[in-house]
Order: structure tokens, then sequence, then C-alpha cells
């Protein structure tokens, strides 16, 4: 079969709309992205890194937004954070989702946070949670909050989990529902970044995790991380990788507290297992491949490991430039947070335990739930009284807040008024009808009660006479050894119609 010149041309351009359909439409995210979340087009922030906009988003395909939400920006034109992505925000008041198509492995997501005033939110209402597929991540989380303990304007959550292949990977963000507080959720950016298979968190078969007093464990593919701290001794970290400040950026880095030359602490929540991993140095890696010295690694004060030589253990790649072990945390809830403790210590006194490292990082591991999750942390004792007036001027309303107090102020003192003037008419009229010492001396005084029994409550059968203010009763008393006669008054006084038992005459004769 001979071909026209006319079809061949038209299966050539057939050819070239599809392969250029494949190029601008992917089935997938195939490397890392950066979602500046409501915005729309692309950015750059001030490191250089390319942020996608989450409106009418380039690769609609691959990035889906499912639920009620809205595009804010930050009400006050003055911003300390970097304006990519901190400048906007995705917010609402109901459940909303990020779905993204990503290829498989190991991922790091970080959620920015830059907890200000957007148009329509006020800040100290944020009150949500948020889910990567089936783990929670942030539960009963405020931003505000967080930001305050934290002593900075802004900042990112970094969380570790594994996407399988043709998996989607799903973020959803839900607002605690409350009327009342009219509480919201939202997110300023997204970051996914790829994990290089050198410096994986999940364990093989072949390598294991050494758990401080037990044999080793191994973590799977079904646990997801959060990194809670990190920390570099040296500027040129040691990984075989060679992009550690690429994956994990100087902002991302928080320091622990170093109480000794040799030991560091950190404030970690009670109730979970962490993941502590400590990265060799230079040095470290000398003396372990001559297999001489010998140290002591202890971890809250137990001792986990004594033997440099225990990176020796090889990979693909050789020598291991960093060990793992973990710790559990126990203690109650009410507790809240514990001191992690790390320690270094040298049989040989010529060698500085800080030169055998270059850093290390703790992680937090998933619970048997599935949950990350932690209560919010208490703002620093010395801004507390501050902390507290910013946070209920911000539930009346900054613009309202002084006009919200005096009226406060107002309906509290009528609302004492009228107490005060209730009990002083009360006893007013204890006074007025309390009898006079005279009387008490010469007057038997009856209850009610009594007064019903008497005249069968007030039967019409026993009316012996009607008065100008009302009947007259035929009354037995004391056993109904005693005739009388009752007298029922009605008046109207200023609480209104009342009926009150004035006279009770003895009536001998009847």
């Amino acid at each position: 079969m001979i071909l026209h010149p006319v079809s061949i041309g038209l299966l050539f351009l057939c050819f070239l709309n599809t392969f250029s359909v494949g190029i601008d439409n992917p089935t997938q995210f195939t490397g890392d992205v950066s979602i500046n979340c409501g915005s729309s087009g692309t950015s750059a922030a001030s490191n250089g890194r390319e942020w996608l906009g989450d409106e009418r988003p380039k690769f609609s395909s691959l990035l889906q937004i499912k639920g009620s939400s809205t595009t804010s920006s930050i009400i006050h034109k003055s911003i300390s954070a970097d304006p990519v992505p901190y400048k906007t925000a995705r917010t609402s008041r109901s459940q909303f989702s990020y779905s993204l198509q990503m290829n498989q492995g190991q991922k790091i997501l970080r959620l920015h946070f830059n907890p200000v005033s957007y148009r329509g939110f006020k800040t100290y209402k944020d009150l949500f949670s948020v889910e990567a597929g089936p783990f929670t991540l942030l539960s009963n989380f405020s931003a505000s909050l967080t930001a305050d303990a934290l002593g900075v304007h802004s900042f990112a959550k970094e969380f570790c989990l594994n996407i399988e292949e043709n998996q989607q990977l799903t973020i959803t963000f839900s607002p605690e529902s409350s009327k009342l507080l009219d509480t919201y959720a939202f997110i300023n950016g997204i970051e996914i970044v790829s994990v290089p298979s050198t410096v994986s968190y999940f364990h093989d078969r072949d390598i294991g995790v050494h758990v401080v007093g037990k044999s080793p464990v191994y973590i799977d593919y079904n646990t997801a991380l959060e990194i809670i701290h990190r920390q570099n001794f040296k500027q040129s970290t040691v990984l075989p990788s060679g992009d550690f400040d690429d994956l994990f950026p100087t902002w991302a880095t928080r320091k622990a507290k170093r109480i000794k030359n040799n030991t560091w602490k950190m404030s970690v929540d009670v109730g979970f297992r962490y993941l502590i991993r400590l990265h060799f140095s230079e040095l470290g890696l000398k003396l372990a491949e001559r297999g001489k010295m010998i140290f002591k690694v202890l971890i809250n004060e137990m001792n986990a490991q004594t033997n440099i030589g225990m990176v020796k253990e090889s990979d693909d790649n050789g020598i291991l430039w960093y060990r793992d072990y973990m710790v559990m945390m126990r203690g109650h809830k009410r507790e809240g947070k514990r001191d992690l403790s790390i320690s270094l210590q040298t049989y040989d006194e010529s060698i500085d335990e800080d030169g055998l490292l270059a850093g290390f990082e703790i992680l937090k591991l998933t619970n048997p739930d599935n949950s990350l999750a932690t209560l919010n942390p208490l703002p620093p004792k010395r801004d507390s009284p501050s902390q507290t007036l910013r946070a209920l001027l911000s539930v009346f309303g900054q613009r309202n807040a002084i006009s919200t107090v005096i009226i406060t102020v107002i309906a509290l003192v009528n609302i004492i008024v009228h107490k005060v003037r209730e009990v002083w008419e009360a006893n007013s009229t204890e006074v007025e009808n309390k009898p006079s010492a005279r009387a008490e001396r010469f007057c038997r005084r009856f209850s009610l009660a009594e007064i019903q029994l008497a005249t069968r409550n007030f039967n019409d059968g026993l009316i012996i006479g009607k008065g100008g203010f009302g009947n007259v009763y035929k009354g037995l008393i004391d056993n109904e050894q005693e005739t009388v006669a009752i007298k029922r008054l009605k008046s109207t006084s200023r609480q209104g119609s009342h009926e009150f038992l004035t006279e009770i005459e003895t009536l001998s004769e009847l």
C-alpha cells in the first residue's frame, strides 16, 4: 500500500500534537513541587525557588483543590517574612483539600504558615486539623499560638512520608466546628521534596534502628515522621547525596539547648517514639575506618552504643555516614513535654567529642492511631500577660475592642445595680410586714400551710362574710379545738397583685 503525501503529513502532525500534549500535560509531578497558596501564575522566592500558584493552576490535571475555600492576602502592607509564599493564603471555614499526582518515593512535606489577619479572617481564630493520606499530621492546631510560642512571625512544619506507585497524595484541612469562635483553616505554602535514597528515614531488612535498651527495629512505609529538630555543627556536612542544604534549608534548622560541651537537650512530646540520627564528620569516619576509637552515645542518659566502628556497616555506597537510634518518651499526657538528651563521650581526652559529629536530627514517629498531633504549645511565661491581652482583643475584634469593653462594663454595672435593688426591696418588704415588738408578745403567727388547713384551702362553703377587701372564712385551729375568723385581703403592689392574710380573730360564739 502506498501512502499519499497528504496522509503522511497528517500522520506527522498528529504525532507532533500527541508528543507536545504529553510534554505539556505530564501524568504526574516527577520532581519537587512548591505551591504558593492563594496566588496565580508562578512566583520566585528570595532563594530563587519557583512556586506555582493554586488559583487556576498551570497543571490543573495534576493539582486539584476540592471543597469550599477562598484565596486571601494579608491585610497589612508590610510583611516581615518572604512574600513568597507568606503574602497570600488559602482560607476556609469548611473543609478543603489538595490532591496531587506524585511519582513514588519518600517525600518531605513542608506546610508553611504565616498567622496574620487576612481579608475576612482574624488572627487567633485559626483552629484546624491536617491529614495527609491515612496520617493525622495536626489536630486542633493553632498556627497563631505556635508562632507565639516559637517567637516567630512565620514558620514551617516538616513531615516525611512515602508515596506508593500510582498513589495520589491528598492533604486535607478541616476547621474545628465552632460557630461561637468562628474558627477557620488556612495554608500559605506547600512544598514536596523528594528524599534521596542515601538519607532515607525508612529501613529495610539489612539496616535497622538501634533502640535504646532493646533489639533493632525497622521503620516501614506504613509510618509517617515529623522532623522536629535538625542541627548542623559545620557548614559542610558530609553526606553522600551532596545536596543536604537543598533538602534542608537553613530556615528549617532549629537549635537544641546545649547544656554541656558534649550534651544537648530538646523538649519533645511525651507518648511518642523518636528517631535520633547522628551524622558523622570526616574525622569521625576516619577514626571509624581505623577501628580503634571507642566512644559512648548516651540518649536520655542510657548507653545506646559504645563502638564507633559500627559505621563500617555497608550499603550500596560503601560506608554509612549516619547512625540511627530510637527512644520512647514515656509520660502522662498532662506532662505535655519532656527533655530528650543526647550525649557523646570518648575515652581519649585528646579527641573533642564535637569533632566526631557533623550534626544530628530528631524525628517523631506516628503512634498506633497513625497520628503525630499534639496539644498547642503555651506562650512563653514572660510574654503571657501581653499575649493573653492580645488574644482577648483579637476575640472581641481589633477595631471594636474599646467599644466592646465599654459595653461589657455598662452591662455588668446594670446587672449589679439590678441585683442590689432586688435585695433592698426584699429587705424593705420584710421590715414592713414584720410585726412590732409589742405585737410579737401578744400575737400568734400562723404559716400559710396552717391557714390553708384551717380553711380547707379557702373552701367557699366556709365563707361567713365579705369585707371591703376580701372574704372572711370560718376556720378551725389547734386540732379543731378553736374556731376563728380569717380575713383574706387582696392588695396590689409594684410587683403585681398579691393576696395577704392579715387578721385572724377568735369566734368563740360560732
